[in-house]
């Protein structure tokens, strides 16, 4: 998670404190094996267009599928009806492949906090947006809200700039399987609550 311990002036400002500090969601989460072509990668374009950020550590690279909600405190009722949703949602292993990168608006400036905007590969259209929608289906029959708005990404890094889309060199990676996190907002510290295989099709 982005940390700007003073801004330019040197006045110190505290450390982003959320009122919601438990967020649960599902996500696609990398293979080890996928660790240094895609390290490689945040350290290129980050060079390239000098995004001087807090860069994600590899480890936490993820694809969001769907967001279960930020919460004061993260509910029994709530882990159970995501792990409901998850085990009712069958499908085989696919392919993500992310053709471009680029900038969300994010949070804006505030409180003497700069812009804090997150750098992304976006993904190109393929099997995630079925999962998406499945999973959705499932966490509104279950309780949970879920999201028809989705834009299949993966963080990089966190920076004042605003970098437009562009395309890049495709890369891609093998989703085996789909995760139900526990997401200590602030405290750069996921926890996973449920997992279920996406099995190689026969």
């Amino acid at each position: 998670m982005y940390r700007q311990g003073e801004f330019d002036f040197g006045i110190p400002v505290p450390p982003w404190q959320p009122k919601r500090p438990d967020r649960a969601f599902f996500g696609l989460f990398l293979q080890p094996k996928d660790y240094g072509p895609f390290a490689d990668l945040q350290t290129q374009l980050c060079r390239r267009h000098g995004i001087g950020g807090s860069m994600l550590s590899v480890e936490r690279f993820h694809l969001s599928l769907q967001h279960a909600g930020d919460y004061k405190r993260l509910r029994s009722n709530t882990v159970f009806a995501g792990s409901r949703s998850g085990q009712r949602v069958h499908m085989p292993a696919f392919e993500v492949t992310f053709g471009h990168v680029g900038s969300f608006s994010g949070r804006p400036a505030a409180g003497g906090r700069p812009p804090h905007r997150p750098f992304v590969l976006l993904a190109d259209d393929g099997p995630v947006f079925e999962l998406h929608k499945l999973l959705g289906v499932e966490m509104l029959r279950n309780g949970l809200r879920a999201s028809d708005r989705f834009v299949p990404h993966l963080t990089l890094a966190y920076d004042q700039k605003f970098i437009p889309r562009q395309p890049i060199e495709p890369i891609s990676f093998v989703a085996h399987d789909f995760i139900f996190v526990h997401s200590l907002r602030g405290l750069t510290k996921y926890l996973f609550l449920d997992r279920w295989p996406l099995p190689l099709a026969s």
